[in-house]
């Protein structure tokens, strides 16, 4: 969240688009130097820099707030397995420990900051700005608590943040790059290329002679590798969730009516209030404006007046309202009055209230259907439990998922996989939860090996599953790898006889000759301007940058994935728009060169302070708990 709230210089991304531009500036993130993994620490740290503690509380904090923001920018919901597959633990650990570096050598300096500094750069934040476009208190108080922090955790968190921008200043990083270096990434970027060509199918190919069985069987010895089968694993997985069992609940009137009585409490809603307010420059500011409400003129006139705005704050209970004195307030005024002058905690500020909503509390009528479908949930997560605690009896007896299925009549799932997740026909498991974690434990776990279940807490659900059998990889017969061995010589061919006629084409092209005469009846396509970050349907990123490195009026024969075609090209074109590079690259190549800089001093620090990591922690707050 901290991140998000500063401007996007120093971001992630802006490296990333840098090194795929650029393909100069490397970016390097500096945790990738921890070398040394600490034991016997407990769970209460992740890490250590120097004799600073990384606190597994304050990596959950930012490993959970990250997983939510990535989601957020891919429109989808990422459980902790996926953001573990994208690397985003390793990647919050590594931000963390660079900070801690940074912060440690800060005290070693004596580094600090006033709370002026403080409060100015909370106040620029855009984050934080009303309609009007300046700092509204309020607004800045529900952005904070919308994202989980206290204001003084999070004025915590920007007077480090300053304190580490001051260590990092004094490595001087402010000087423009060179303008031939510029220059040459720019053109590098925007260089442009027209480009001519054809596409060889099986048709440009012809008949390919059938292959005689010695044929076959030479391709098949020189290949027995590629054509083994693949380890599968047979797996048992044995499910527990309370939904079955819902459909036999039945909740009577009376135990719902007994069950509301005593959440009666919890049931009421509490007051509400639709409370709007207006911050004044000063108190003197607010005291005229008071006294003229009192005579009888309205906020709204006074307010467009001073140039200043009525801000809602919804409606919200009191404990909802972050500062005391303006809560009180608040709630000691009777609708559509206007309080007194209030000594807020941004400044002085006068209240109205628009609207209340009276305490209120819902009827049993109201409140049944929910109340019922409450109790039919305790009490199938209480018939579960039983089962859940029964099953590890039996499981701690020894017995395997087949006895318990059979014993216990629960459903037992039998499954044929390979390490990718699909059965023999080929097709993918997808009606398994959690599979993905089966999978990488089940096929690291030896056969009768007893493997922890996985407990779905979110769903009150517990996974059991087991390897009942291993079917290891093994070399095919000729006689069972025949057909994909036909169908490869086939394609070998095939590949063969293309790439010779583009060869030959492209000799032709090169001399002078045009498309039209050494491919006639092929349709020829043409690419007008494409850059190196081009996407063109059927044509790869390897064949591109075969394109942009071919001389003008030169050919080139490239590889289309995913098939046997053959594409032949001509380079028709290479040109630079006209101009001058723009001022935003040169600003990304200094914030490139800034950064590479940090973060090489930030390695350097982490080299002489020393970093720990203790990963049963950072596992356990990531829930990769198969690796424990």
């Amino acid at each position: 969240m901290l991140q998000g709230l500063r401007s996007g210089s120093r971001n992630l991304a802006t490296k990333i688009v840098l090194f795929i531009l650029m393909g100069l500036l490397i970016v390097s993130f500096a945790f990738w130097g921890i070398g040394d993994v600490f034991r016997n620490f407990g769970t209460a740290s992740v890490a250590r820099v120097g004799s600073t503690d990384i606190s597994s509380e304050l990596y959950r904090r930012a490993f959970t707030e990250r997983v939510q923001q990535i989601g957020r920018q891919l429109n989808v919901a990422l459980n902790a397995e996926a953001a573990r597959g994208y690397g985003i633990d390793r990647l919050v650990l590594g931000e963390l420990v660079s900070q801690a570096a940074l912060d440690e050598k800060a005290r070693q300096f004596g580094l600090g900051v006033t709370d002026q500094m403080i409060a100015e750069r909370v106040r620029a934040y855009p984050a934080f700005r009303g309609p009007d476009g300046n700092f509204n208190s309020m607004h800045y108080l529900n952005v904070l608590r919308d994202n989980n922090y206290t204001e003084a955790t999070f004025l915590a968190a920007q007077r480090r943040e300053i304190v580490r921008e001051q260590l990092l200043s004094a490595l001087g990083t402010n000087n423009p790059p060179p303008a031939s270096l510029v220059n040459a990434i720019w053109r590098f970027n925007v260089e442009q290329r027209t480009v001519e060509m054809i596409r060889l199918t099986r048709a440009q190919a012809g008949t390919i002679a059938a292959p005689t069985e010695d044929d076959l069987k030479t391709y098949y010895e020189a290949n027995k590798k590629t054509l083994r089968t693949k380890e599968f694993r047979k797996l048992r997985v044995l499910q527990l969730s309370p939904t079955p069992y819902l459909a036999a609940i039945t909740i009577s009137d009376d135990e719902s009516r007994k069950e509301y009585e005593n959440q009666k409490e919890r049931l009421t809603q509490p007051e509400k209030r639709l409370i709007e307010q207006v911050n004044f420059p000063s108190l003197d500011a607010a005291k005229a404006a008071a006294e003229r409400l009192k005579k009888g003129e309205k906020l709204e006139a006074i307010a467009k007046e001073l140039k200043l705005e009525i801000v809602s704050l919804n409606l919200v209970t009191k404990t909802e309202i972050l500062d005391p004195a303006v809560a009180d307030a608040a709630f000691a005024l009777s609708a559509n009055q206007t309080s007194e002058p209030v000594s807020s905690r941004f400044g002085p500020v006068i209240l109205r209230v628009a609207k209340i909503e009276a305490i209120r509390t819902p009827s049993f009528e109201e409140a049944k259907d929910q109340i019922a479908n409450n109790l039919k949930l305790q009490r199938a997560y209480e018939q579960t439990r039983k089962i859940h605690d029964q099953v590890e009896d039996e499981r701690g007896g020894g017995s395997t998922l087949a006895e318990i299925s059979e014993k216990l009549k629960l459903k037992l799932t039998d499954v044929e996989v390979d390490a990718s997740g699909r059965k023999p026909d080929g097709n993918p498991v997808i009606d398994i939860p959690s599979f993905e974690t089966i999978l990488k434990t089940a096929f690291a776990t030896p056969k009768g090996v007893e493997i922890d279940p996985i407990e779905q807490r979110d769903t009150r659900s517990t996974i059991w599953y087991e390897v009942a059998d291993i079917v290891p990889e093994r070399e095919r017969t000729f006689e069972e790898a025949k057909a994909d061995v036909e169908a490869r010589w086939k394609d070998e061919q095939t590949t063969k006889k293309l790439l010779e006629t583009a060869l030959e084409m492209q000799k032709k092209l090169d001399a002078g000759a045009p498309f039209a005469e050494v491919a006639p009846g092929v349709r020829v396509e043409k690419l007008d301007n494409i850059r190196r970050n081009a996407q063109v349907p059927g044509v790869n990123a390897n064949l591109i940058a075969q394109i942009f490195v071919t001389p003008q009026g030169k050919s080139g024969v490239g590889n289309p994935p995913d098939t046997v075609d053959k594409i032949v090209f001509r380079v028709v074109t290479v040109g630079v728009p006209p101009g001058e590079p723009p001022a935003e690259v040169t600003q990304q190549i200094q914030r490139a060169i800034t950064n590479e800089l940090q973060d090489q001093f930030v390695q350097r620090l982490q080299d002489e302070l020393g970093v720990r990591v203790n990963e049963n922690a950072v596992r356990q707050v990531t829930g990769d708990t198969a690796r424990n």
